[in-house]
């Protein structure tokens, strides 16, 4: 990138073994205007953290004030106005942008010409010693800096690739509007305030810069908006960024102190705070990021389709709630196991998917019986937490785990081949896609255990259980996937939290429904089932083949029976033949009789899906064959379901269509094996493959 009208500043731009003498030159700049730094600390430089500050023997105490930046020598807003507040002066050293500019773009464009201006000024700047300490134009390693083709190859399939070229539009955007104003006002040196020194300067503010609160000491009442202004605090600017650290800047009348709020060690570095920025704006504001950064969480983009339930909910949020403040569209994060800013009393789940995210995808997965329970307030929309609705619980972490899945696969697959980082930025790339990696892979562990226990029956729910059953999970991880810090946080995030699934046992798989049914029936209906499937799968050209587990009649077929049953004991008279199903079986049955529209005898029903109505038109026939011809294969079941004769037959056509639409409305697709993905390194040729189970709730 070209170094702009500034070769003075280019030709002494120093090396990195010369870094000190540079930070050397600062500090007594600094000095020379009031600023100091702690006698219990020093500057130091290494190829891992740069230029940063170390603590010597001694240590330092909590409210230890570490640097002293002159009020005199922040470089802001206010100098490009040469502001004058009290007896404390912001003077522009030589760089007058014409008023009518300033006005026109606004604080914060002016700010960055401002400092391209003094950039332009060289050893003649005021701001000459800070300036020789910051990056130069060039070396920076944000994402508008990716050129070359082989760093935008370490961007691929991330979303920093389409976030670098949001961010160049924007700046482009902003450039020539800005460019153009500063031409208009006549100013002389235009011309030189270039595309490359503005991205710089741009880059500078955006990645260094301060709030303006840490000049309300001399400036109280700023006059515009606060989030307009940053301000450049030389010297504070060196420290490295470490979440959480306890730091904090106080705004005095002669100087902005940097101030450490914890004791910090002999030979440890002194360390700044940025907030808890996840990687991606880690990349993006900062040019790096953090391969175990606790604040790390990924954003993931959702939009509602057009007529979705999801969409609708959300205009009708906006009709109830005019007044809210709310970002329709999230946010959605998943969220770093070990990220620290969490309501205590979130479920499990929730610490890992934000409520908002959670709740969206339940409602795009849930059934039209779900979504008549639909809760709209002015701060989220939800599916509560009601019998029958755990259902759409899970078929939102069947989704969630899909999306995780092919978040990985992506991530993998598009990583360059046979190539190590060969720069920087491509070292910087790595470790941000490293890092979505595992934050992915360790949010799919927490996701596939909720799953699991959907799928398990005769829990007892105890504390024993629990913690054999999250060690037969964690079994599963390949040996050294992860880290035993990050194992233990799973298993403590698992267990420290109650989960959104209060039920455990919630699915079945088709071998599963039997043991739901009474033991004096079991028999028979296994027998019955067994016919028809053998008979149908030998007349029926579409199922010849198939395995018993993806026979698509099973879980039509149980629905009919068990209804058939429930139907046939409510109607005895109390005291006379009481209902011998289990009460789970005859609550979910009237659950689905109370929901779903159940058929009459006058009018023969048809699927809307012609490959269903033709696939349920020939089992028909098979069936009632084998009605005329092997009637004991049924009349077995008569005591428990009544008479078959005539069209009220339990497994009348209509009954059976009837089923097939309240068991694809109450399945689950779930995904088959989700660790396993973990097990392996290929980045394609990996099929995801899923299973489809029914949901019975429990009581």
């Amino acid at each position: 990138m070209a170094l702009g009208c500034a070769p003075d500043l280019a030709s002494q731009r120093p090396a990195d073994e010369s870094r000190l003498e540079v930070y050397s030159t600062l500090l007594q700049w600094m000095r020379a205007h009031g600023g100091d730094l702690d006698e219990n600390v020093y500057i130091s430089h290494d190829s891992q953290r740069g230029t940063h500050i170390r603590v010597k023997r001694e240590g330092v105490p909590s409210n230890a004030h570490i640097i002293k930046t002159p009020i005199a020598t922040t470089l802001s807003y206010f100098n490009a106005i040469d502001h004058r507040s009290g007896e404390t002066n912001f003077p522009a050293h030589g760089i007058n942008l014409p008023r009518e500019f300033i006005d026109s773009v606004g604080p914060e464009e002016a700010s960055i010409f401002f400092l391209v201006g003094q950039f332009l000024r060289g050893s003649e700047s005021f701001w000459y010693p800070y300036l020789q300490s910051l990056p130069q134009p060039g070396s920076l390693t944000t994402l508008p800096y990716y050129e070359e083709d082989e760093d935008l190859e370490w961007l691929e399939g991330t979303s920093l690739i389409q976030a670098r070229t949001q961010k160049i539009a924007q700046l482009r955007d902003k450039y020539e509007t800005s460019s153009s104003e500063l031409s208009k006002s006549k100013f002389r040196d235009a011309g030189k305030y270039s595309w490359d020194l503005y991205v710089w300067a741009s880059t500078i503010f955006v990645s260094r810069a301060f709030s303006a609160k840490v000049l309300s000491g001399v400036v109280p009442d700023l006059g515009v908006p606060e989030e307009n202004i940053s301000v450049l605090l030389p010297f504070i600017d060196i420290l490295n960024h470490r979440p959480l650290a306890k730091v904090e800047w106080r705004a005095g009348t002669e100087s902005v102190d940097f101030v450490v709020l914890e004791e910090v060690g002999a030979d440890q570095e002194i360390a700044n705070n940025y907030g808890p920025r996840n990687n991606e704006q880690l990349m993006m504001n900062y040019g790096f990021c953090l391969s175990d950064n606790p604040c790390d969480y990924r954003t993931v983009g959702l939009r509602a389709p057009p007529g979705s339930p999801l969409q609708i909910a959300r205009e009708r949020q906006q009709e109830l709630f005019p007044d809210s403040n709310k970002d329709t569209e999230g946010p959605y994060y998943v969220f770093n196991i070990f990220y620290p800013l969490l309501a205590p009393d979130i479920p499990m789940e929730h610490s890992i998917f934000s409520p908002a995210l959670f709740n969206a995808v339940s409602i795009l997965a849930a059934n039209q019986r779900e979504l008549e329970t639909l809760e709209i307030s002015g701060h989220e929309i939800r599916i509560p937490n009601a019998y029958g609705n755990s259902r759409a619980i899970v078929a939102a972490l069947s989704q969630i785990i899909i999306e995780l899945i092919t978040h990985i696969v992506r991530l993998r697959s598009s990583r360059p081949r046979a190539k190590q980082p060969g720069n920087l930025k491509q070292i910087h790339a790595e470790t941000y896609r490293n890092s979505q990696v595992r934050l992915s892979e360790s949010a799919l562990v927490i996701a596939a255990w909720t799953l699991q226990r959907a799928q398990l029956h005769g829990l007892k729910g105890g504390w024993d259980e629990t913690k054999r059953l999250l060690a037969e999970h964690m079994a599963c991880l390949p040996k050294g996937k992860f880290s035993e810090a990050v194992e233990s946080r799973i298993q403590v995030r698992i267990l420290e939290r109650p989960s959104v699934l209060a039920k455990t046992g919630e699915l079945f798989a088709p071998h599963d429904l039997l043991h739901l049914l009474p033991v004096e029936v079991q028999k028979h209906f296994q027998e019955c089932l067994s016919a028809v499937l053998k008979t149908t799968s030998r007349n029926m050209s579409a199922l010849r083949g198939i395995t018993q587990r993806a026979y698509p009649f099973q879980f039509p077929l149980f629905a009919c029976f068990v209804v058939a049953v429930h139907i046939k004991y409510s109607h005895n008279p109390p005291g006379e033949g009481e209902n011998f199903l289990p009460a789970r079986l005859s609550r979910w049955a009237s659950l689905i009789l109370d929901h779903y529209q159940t058929p009459t005898d006058d009018v023969a029903w048809a699927l809307e899906d012609e490959d269903d109505e033709a696939l349920l038109s020939e089992f028909d026939e098979v069936v009632e064959t084998m009605r005329e011809h092997n009637a004991t294969v049924f009349s077995n079941l008569e005591a428990f379901t009544g008479g078959w004769q005539g069209d009220a037959w339990w497994l009348s056509g209509n009954w059976v269509r009837w089923a097939w639409m309240v068991t694809e409305q109450e399945g689950v697709q779930t995904p088959e094996d989700p660790l396993a993905l973990l097990s392996s390194n290929k980045s394609e040729n990996i099929t995801l493959s899923t299973a489809a189970y029914l949901y019975i709730p429990q009581e």
